[in-house]
C-alpha cells in the first residue's frame, strides 16, 4: 500500500469500518419508523448495527415468537436493502445463555446452579461438611437475567430465570432455541448481511445470586485429582485464598470455555459468521481466544482519569482484546463502548468531548470495531431511563454525527490489516493482567503488547544479531512450557516470535509460577528498567506522561499515532530518525498539513502541540506522495455535516500553509465580542457584526463555551464544535464590509431528559 492509497482510504473511509451500534429494539414496531431510522443511520455514516432486543418491547411480542421474528426479519431485510451489516444478539436481554428464561422453563434441571454454605442442607446436595456444623451444598441459585418486557428487570417478579451455562446440555438447548431459530428464519442473510452473533457477559449464576459460587458437574473429582480439598472451598466465601480455591477458579474457567464459548464459536464458524461480544470481566483472557472478533465492554467511566486512569484495573481491557486479536491473526477486535459513561451520576450527562476522548483511548490501544452503546429505537416513557445515554439519534449531536462516524472509520481503517511496532511483550494470564506495573510504558511512549501465557505454545524463537537486526538463525520451535528470550547483554539476542511480532524483551510480573518459563537478562521484573533500553516509540524533548503513541505499519507505510490523554496541551519536540518525508494528518478534521521540520545528524526534529483530547497521525514517506499531499491549497468549505466538503468529510484538498501555521494558539479569542440574543429550550444564540475590509480566506477565531456550538456566517453554516476551545474557520464565508456571525450553543441532553440544569453557552456570561 502506497502512502497515496493510504490517504485515499483515510479521506474516503469505507463502510467496512463503520461503527456498529447497539440498536435498542425497545417499543412497538412500526415499519415506516424502522426504515426511516436505518436510512438516517446510513446518511450519518453508520453502516451496521447490533439488533438488540431491549426492555420495552410490548408483551404481545414474546421473545423468539413468530411476531418477534416478523420484526427481526423486516429489520434485516431493510438493512440489506441499505447495504448495512447486522450483528444478531443472542439473548433477550442479558446476560447471555438463557433464551429469556426458555431454557429453564423447558427443563427445570437446567436452571442456574451454584454452591453455597448453609447450616440446614434440607434436600440440597451436600458436597462436604464444614467445621462448625455447616455444609457446602449445591442448589439452584434463583438467579435471573434482565428481560425485554416491562416487569422483567432486576428484582421484578417477571425477571426470566437464568440457565446453567456450565451444563453442556443446557447450552445445547440454548443454541437450539436461539441460534438455530435465527438461522431458520434468516439463513439467506447469513454470511452477507448478517456477519456475527453477539454474546454478552455470560454468567453461570445469573444476576442477584451473590451468595453463590459457580459449579460444574464432576468438579468434586477434578478438585481431588488436582490435590485440593472440598472443605477448603469455604475460602471462596470468606475471602481466604488457598490451593483449592486456585484449583477451583481454573476449573470453573475451563468448564465455561469448553461448555459455553466453544459451543458458540463452533456454531458461528459452521454458519459462516463471527462469534462477537465480550466476556464478563475486563481481564478475562482465555475466553477471548474463542471469539472470532475478540471484544470488551467500556462502561461507567472506569478508565477515565477521575476513576484511576492507568491505575484502574479495567484499564487493561481495550489493549488486551486488541493484542489477543493480533496474536491470533484476527483482523478485527471490538469494544462495546459508552454504556453508562455519564458524569456526576447524572444518567444523560455525557458530552461530545467524552465521546472523542474514549474513542482516542480505545483507538490508540488498537480497537478497530466500535460498538456504541446505544442507539435507542424509542425513548418514550421509562425507556429513556434504561441504561442511558443514547449516544446517537436521540442526542444533541445527531445531525452532525457524520464527523464521529467517519472518525471511527478512520481509526478502524488504520488499525485493521496493520501491525504495531511493539518490541516488548508483557506476559499475562487469565484474570492476571499487569497494569500498575506497566503504567510507565504508556507514560514514556514504550509500545508493548500483552502476551497471554496460553499462547506461548504458538511462539517460536529466533536468534538475531544486535537485538533483532541482521541475519537470523534458523527458527527454533519452542516447547509449549518454555520461553527463552535470551541475554540482552550479549551480541546476539533471542527474539520471541508470534504471528508476525518479534519481541526482544518479555516482561514477567506474574510471580514465581512463571519464573521457570522465562530466563535471560531480557526478562525484566521491573518495567522501569526498559526505559533505558531504547524501546521508546518516539523521543520527546521532555517527559510527556499524558502522551500516548502507537507505532504501526500498514503494509509498507509507517505511521506514528499521537494522542493527548491529559487535560492540558502537550508542547514538545519530537526526534524522528531518517530523512523521509513527513506529513501530519488530523483524523478528526480530515486534513493533511506539513509540519515545520528541522534536519540534523540524528534525523528530523519537529515541534508539536496536541490539545487535550486530540489525536493525530504522522505519516512517513520517502517518495513523491508526501510532496503531493503537502502542496498548499486552500481549505475546502464545511458542509452542513460539519466536516470537509464532498459528502461530509471526504474533501481532498490539503490545508494551506498559512492556515496550517494558525492551527495552534494563534486564533483570536472572540468570546467577549458576541451578544446573546436568546437562551431558551436548551439553546443559546449569540451574534456579532464583524467588519472586514480585506478578506484573506484564512480568518479563524475561537470562543470559550460549554457544550456543542454551531457557527453561521452570513447565514451559511460554517462548522460545528463539540467542546472548547471552539474554533471556527470563516474566511471562505466572509465578504468585504459587514458580516453577520452567529453562534448557537446547545445544552447537554441531560437538560432535556433529566432536567439537570447544566450550564451551556459562552462561559464569560456567568463567570464560568
Amino acid at each position: 500500500m502506497s502512502v497515496k492509497q493510504l490517504t485515499e482510504g483515510l479521506r474516503n473511509p469505507s463502510g467496512e469500518f463503520s461503527p456498529v451500534p447497539f440498536w435498542f429494539f425497545n417499543d412497538k414496531p412500526d415499519k415506516d419508523r424502522i426504515k426511516e431510522q436505518l436510512a438516517d443511520y446510513v446518511e450519518k455514516g453508520v453502516n451496521g448495527l447490533v439488533l438488540h432486543p431491549r426492555i420495552g418491547i410490548p408483551g404481545e411480542i414474546p421473545y423468539l415468537s413468530d411476531a418477534y421474528f416478523q420484526v427481526v426479519k423486516y429489520v434485516v431485510e431493510t438493512a440489506a436493502e441499505l447495504h448495512m451489516k447486522v450483528v444478531l444478539y443472542d439473548e433477550g436481554m442479558y446476560p447471555s445463555g438463557s433464551a429469556h428464561g426458555m431454557v429453564a422453563a423447558a427443563n427445570p434441571e437446567f436452571a442456574a446452579r451454584g454452591i453455597t454454605i448453609t447450616g440446614e442442607p434440607g434436600e440440597d446436595r451436600v458436597l462436604t461438611e464444614l467445621p462448625g456444623g455447616r455444609y457446602l451444598v449445591l442448589r439452584k441459585t434463583g438467579g435471573t437475567i434482565r428481560g425485554i418486557h416491562f416487569g422483567e428487570d432486576d428484582g421484578e417478579d417477571g425477571a426470566p430465570a437464568a440457565a446453567d451455562i456450565l451444563n453442556p446440555e443446557a447450552v445445547k438447548l440454548f443454541i437450539r432455541l436461539t441460534h438455530d431459530r435465527y438461522y431458520e428464519e434468516l439463513k439467506a442473510y447469513f454470511g452477507n448481511t448478517i456477519i456475527g452473533f453477539f454474546t454478552d457477559e455470560p454468567c453461570a449464576l445469573g444476576r442477584n445470586a451473590e451468595g453463590f459460587r459457580e459449579w460444574a458437574e464432576g468438579m468434586e473429582r477434578e478438585i481431588a485429582e488436582a490435590g485440593g480439598r472440598l472443605s477448603d472451598l469455604e475460602g471462596l466465601f470468606t475471602g481466604e485464598e488457598n490451593v483449592t480455591t486456585g484449583i477451583y477458579r481454573k476449573l470453573i474457567k475451563k468448564h465455561l470455555r469448553e461448555n459455553f464459548y466453544k459451543a458458540l464459536h463452533d456454531w458461528c464458524e459452521d454458519h459462516g459468521i463471527w462469534l462477537m461480544g465480550h466476556p464478563a470481566e475486563s481481564d478475562d483472557v482465555e475466553e477471548e481466544l474463542y471469539f472470532h472478533v475478540p471484544g470488551q465492554d467500556l462502561i461507567m467511566r472506569r478508565v477515565s482519569p477521575e476513576s484511576g486512569g492507568l491505575l484502574e484495573s479495567d484499564s487493561v481491557q481495550a489493549k488486551l482484546a486488541a493484542d489477543i486479536a493480533r496474536h491470533l491473526g484476527r483482523r478485527r477486535n471490538s469494544n462495546e463502548c459508552f454504556g453508562v459513561c455519564c458524569r456526576e451520576q447524572i444518567p444523560w450527562y455525557f458530552t461530545g468531548k467524552d465521546m472523542k476522548w474514549y474513542l482516542n483511548w480505545m483507538g490508540i490501544r488498537g480497537v478497530n470495531l466500535f460498538i456504541p452503546h446505544a442507539f435507542y429505537y424509542s425513548v418514550e416513557g421509562k425507556r429513556k431511563e434504561e441504561r442511558p445515554p443514547d449516544v446517537g439519534p436521540n442526542n444533541i449531536w445527531w445531525k452532525h454525527y457524520r464527523q464521529f462516524s467517519d472518525y471511527m472509520k478512520r481509526i478502524s481503517y488504520l488499525m485493521t490489516d496493520s501491525v504495531n511496532g511493539a518490541r516488548v511483550a508483557v506476559l499475562c494470564d487469565n484474570n492476571r493482567i499487569p497494569y500498575r506495573e506497566i503504567a510507565c510504558f504508556y507514560e514514556n511512549q514504550i509500545e508493548f503488547n500483552y502476551l497471554p501465557a496460553a499462547l506461548l505454545k504458538k511462539c517460536r524463537r529466533e536468534t538475531s544479531v544486535c537485538a533483532g537486526l541482521g541475519e537470523t538463525q534458523p527458527e527454533t520451535a519452542l516447547p509449549g512450557d518454555a520461553v527463552l528470550p535470551g541475554d540482552a547483554a550479549s551480541p546476539a539476542r533471542n527474539v520471541l516470535c508470534i504471528e508476525g511480532y518479534r519481541y526482544e524483551a518479555v516482561l514477567n510480573v506474574l510471580g514465581e509460577e512463571y519464573d521457570s518459563q522465562l530466563c535471560g537478562a531480557a526478562v525484566y521484573h521491573k518495567a522501569e528498567e526498559l526505559l533505558t533500553e531504547g524501546f521508546r516509540a518516539v523521543h520527546t524533548a521532555q517527559p510527556c506522561p499524558s502522551l500516548r503513541t502507537a507505532h504501526i505499519y500498514k503494509e509498507e507505510t509507517e505511521i506514528l499515532l499521537l494522542s493527548n490523554e491529559g487535560d492540558e496541551s502537550i508542547r514538545t519536540k519530537l526526534q524522528l530518525p531518517g530523512d523521509r518525508g513527513i506529513v501530519f494528518y488530523d483524523l478528526w478534521k480530515n486534513r493533511f498539513y506539513s509540519p515545520d521540520v528541522a534536519c540534523g545528524e540524528g534525523g528530523k526534529s519537529l515541534e508539536i502541540e496536541l490539545t487535550p483530547c486530540e489525536m493525530t497521525a504522522v505519516i512517513f514517506d520517502g517518495g513523491e506522495d508526501a510532496g503531493e499531499m503537502k502542496s498548499g491549497r486552500e481549505p475546502e468549505k464545511l458542509t452542513s455535516a460539519g466536516s470537509m466538503a464532498d459528502d461530509g468529510g471526504k474533501g481532498k484538498g490539503a490545508e494551506s500553509p498559512e492556515l496550517a501555521g494558525k492551527r495552534r494558539g494563534e486564533a483570536p479569542d472572540w468570546s467577549g465580542l458576541f451578544i446573546r440574543e436568546s437562551k431558551k429550550d436548551n439553546q443559546a444564540v449569540y451574534s456579532y457584526s464583524y467588519y472586514k475590509e480585506n478578506v484573506t480566506s484564512n480568518e479563524i477565531f475561537e470562543v470559550d463555551g460549554e457544550e456543542m456550538a454551531e457557527c453561521y456566517c452570513n447565514e451559511s453554516f460554517a462548522g460545528v464544535s463539540f467542546f472548547a476551545p471552539h474554533r471556527f474557520e470563516i474566511g471562505s464565508f466572509l465578504k468585504e464590509g459587514e458580516n453577520e456571525i452567529k453562534l448557537v450553543f446547545t445544552g447537554n441532553a441531560a437538560n432535556k431528559y433529566d432536567n439537570a440544569g447544566l450550564f451551556y453557552g459562552l462561559r464569560r456570561e456567568e463567570g464560568k
